[in-house]
């Protein structure tokens, strides 16, 4: 569970990137935000508890000022795909304000290598697609794996949720993505260790799916989107009930 103070220090940490992002881009503009990003932000109520996890691949158009792409998100539990469309505008000092359609501004940090966003009980980070390779093959390999969030009423258990553990991801002899690997699990303050299986698919648009399932645990379904150059995936765990996010990210 998000602790206002944390938020508080999430907060300070924000305002402290966008003293650096000025440092590495003196001068930004719209087209500083240019191309495809991956997008995991999620928010909390009032009290703190997580309410909405989300992963959106979205795509600035720098010419006109305006944001376009797909989010999945759930929403107390609810899980549901989204377009996603606005304008953003980028001022001189890598600071701006994005507006989603029928939505509410937020606020916008440029960095080198994608953005920070902060809206009232919301926030998150993005990361560039760059040019991965995105099938299956494209991203095989060892990939450190977090994902953090809380299972609600309905899910096999109920509290705040955390998993950290490294995935090997391969494909098979007829095509397809096959996971293995281990997790470690942290539920509602119970810590537990298993080894995992499970299988993905990636597809040329760098959106995918997984499926990990952990030892003893029920099957666990995630949306991903391939950012960094094949190099990290941004992942939210697209069962009922969870508000779960989280990244993996490649070894080297």
């Amino acid at each position: 569970m998000i602790s206002k103070t944390f938020r508080v220090a999430r907060m300070i940490v924000f305002a402290s990137f966008a003293l650096n992002s000025a440092a590495w881009a003196a001068n930004c503009s719209n087209a500083s935000l240019s191309g495809t990003y991956g997008f995991l932000h999620d928010s909390t109520d009032s009290g703190g508890t997580p309410a909405t996890a989300a992963v959106s691949q979205v795509t600035f158009d720098s010419t006109r000022g305006t944001f376009s792409g797909e989010t999945t998100a759930s929403h107390d539990g609810v899980i549901a795909n989204q377009a996603l469309t606005g304008t953003y505008t980028v001022t001189s000092n890598c600071t701006g304000t994005g507006i989603p359609t029928g939505g509410s501004p937020f606020s916008i940090v440029v960095t080198s290598t994608g953005f920070l966003a902060l809206h009232l009980f919301a926030e998150g980070f993005a990361v560039k697609q760059g040019s991965p390779n995105c099938t299956n093959a494209g991203v095989e390999g060892r990939f450190g794996f977090e994902t953090t969030g809380v299972f609600l009423a309905g899910a096999p258990s109920t509290g705040a949720v955390a998993f950290i553990g490294e995935l090997k991801l391969r494909v098979d002899s007829s095509g397809e993505g096959v996971i293995s690997g281990h997790i470690a699990s942290s539920e509602n303050g119970t810590f537990a260790e298993e080894p995992v299986t499970g299988s993905y698919g990636i597809g040329r648009d760098c959106r995918g799916r997984a499926t990990i399932t952990p030892d003893g645990i029920s099957k666990m379904h995630f949306n991903l989107v391939v950012v960094d150059h094949g190099k990290q995936m941004l992942a939210i765990q697209t069962d009922e009930d969870t508000v779960v996010s989280g990244t993996l990210v490649k070894d080297n």
